[in-house]
């Protein structure tokens, strides 16, 4: 007769059974994918670049006057429009205004029975300082010429001039012959951007080299070290600075390329203070104390 297991032998060994059929369920059924997380931002922002931070904004520089000092209206007062930077005519020199428009400003006040007061104004809005009422007259070596402004007027000339040539003085007879002789020549002449010495030269002579330049003084050096040959301007300036090297290296050619006048500027509803003036200039003339206040400021011209 066979022998029957015990029990605790059987149970046992049923419940080691069950779990390897459990596990045998686990590794069966379909494959999962493994789940991939997206890195894509993540990964910009490893690389992304670092914004360096807004540059500091510039200060707003002030708003340009028109008129330095502001003076009001007077029929006392001649408020006289100034660029303090244009010698011989009118400029500053130990805090003191002086030149040829300075003297002529003070003798127009005495003949008008005016005080005199100097008014800073910018060149390049000089005209709409005057429109605006901020000054009467400006005097600061302007050409007469036709004005886009329909409500100023100048006066009456009181100053030919033009443009000239300066030279170093060993140069004269080399230059001696005229402007129109330079052609095709290859000398290096000097001017003041923008000036009606740069539209002739450009427009009249060729084969020459132009060097241009922002100031006078600028120019006048490059003339005396030898880094242009020659040097076209207005006839005053040239003369004021041609007497003022000592010594006298450098010479005025005194031959007038161009043509000009120059002429103050008023507001055309001015018809008093018009008058005034152009009586001024014309006894100025007769009575030889135009002339004499110019040689004195121009010995050259």
């Amino acid at each position: 007769m066979q022998k029957q297991m015990p029990k605790y032998i059987i149970q046992p060994f049923l419940a080691l059974l069950a779990l390897l059929f459990c596990l045998s369920l686990s590794t069966c059924g379909p494959d999962v994918p493994e789940q991939v997380l997206p890195t894509t931002k993540i990964e910009q922002c490893q690389t992304a670049p670092i914004k360096p931070e807004p540059a500091p904004s510039k200060p707003v520089p002030p708003p340009q006057l028109l008129a330095d000092p502001e003076i009001a209206a007077d029929p006392k007062v001649l408020r006289v429009g100034v660029f303090l930077d244009v010698p011989p005519f009118i400029y500053k020199q130990d805090d003191k205004i002086q030149g040829l428009e300075a003297d002529l400003a003070q003798q127009l006040g005495t003949f008008a029975g005016k005080t005199v007061q100097f008014v800073k104004v910018p060149e390049k809005r000089a005209t709409e300082a005057l429109t605006e009422g901020h000054i009467d007259i400006i005097m600061s070596g302007r050409k007469i010429k036709a004005s886009e402004a329909c409500n100023v007027i100048f006066s009456e000339p009181y100053l030919r001039g033009g443009q000239i040539l300066l030279v170093r003085s060993r140069d004269t007879t080399l230059f001696s012959t005229g402007i129109y002789n330079l052609e095709n020549s290859g000398f290096t002449l000097g001017v003041i951007q923008g000036s009606a010495g740069e539209i002739f030269l450009t427009k009249n002579i060729h084969g020459i080299r132009i060097m241009r330049f922002q100031k006078v003084d600028a120019a006048i050096q490059a003339l005396t070290h030898k880094k242009i040959d020659l040097f076209l301007h207005d006839a005053p300036t040239i003369c004021h600075y041609a007497a003022a090297t000592k010594p006298a290296v450098l010479t005025p050619l005194l031959t007038l390329v161009t043509e000009e006048y120059l002429g103050w500027e008023m507001r055309k509803d001015d018809e008093k203070l018009r008058q005034q003036v152009n009586h001024f200039i014309q006894q100025s003339k007769a009575d030889g104390q135009l002339q004499k206040t110019i040689k004195q400021w121009i010995p050259n011209l």
